[in-house]
């Protein structure tokens, strides 16, 4: 026996949805910079050195002294020959004292006084120690006065780019529905069927 049957096939909606990804680009300018060092104030002063020349030795060595070391010399020289001749009479007459020993003091004196020595110096002092250099050094005056570096920065404001982003939705498939009527009629506003 075929029983009426209602098949029903059903399909269902499918969405399609496609995308486009935002782009965000960024950069970032290096910003200007501008660097001046300027020189530092330099000052130096120098003070004059102070040279000291004393040519005393030369001129005394050829004779040409001052008083005071003439009257000097002249004083040692005859205190020397002071203390000379005192040895010299002492020892005179030591030998007069003892007379009665050998020999003849008298003539013997007689002859030594008769003859007259004398002594000369030839040139005085060395060559090298005549003149007597000094000098003395003047101290220098630095002064320094360091200048701050002169900088100037411009920034750069950073460039970005924006894509905005898009979605497109769509149907990719559409709904669907069917009905089918197996062993039933329809007549007017009815079914009929057949058993």
């Amino acid at each position: 026996m075929n029983f009426p049957q209602i098949r029903i096939q059903s399909q269902s909606a499918r969405i399609g949805m496609d995308s486009k990804d935002a782009e965000l680009t960024m950069q970032q300018p290096n910003a200007q910079v501008s660097i001046q060092q300027p020189k530092a104030d330099l000052s130096i002063k120098q003070k004059k050195g102070k040279l000291s020349i004393d040519q005393t030795n030369a001129w005394n060595n050829i004779g040409l002294k001052s008083s005071f070391v003439r009257t000097r010399e002249t004083a040692d020289h005859a205190r020397q020959a002071l203390l000379e001749g005192i040895a010299r009479i002492s020892q005179e007459g030591d030998e007069l004292m003892r007379i009665e020993n050998d020999g003849n003091p008298i003539a013997a004196q007689a002859e030594r006084n008769a003859r007259y020595e004398f002594f000369v110096q030839h040139g005085g002092m060395p060559t090298y120690d005549l003149v007597n250099l000094s000098y003395e050094v003047g101290g220098a005056e630095i002064d320094v006065r360091p200048n701050k570096p002169v900088i100037d920065v411009i920034p750069q404001k950073p460039q970005i780019n924006y894509t905005k982003g898009d979605v497109s939705i769509y149907i990719e498939q559409y709904p669907e529905l069917n009905i089918d009527f197996d062993g039933l009629k329809y007549v007017g506003y009815r079914f009929e069927t057949e058993i």
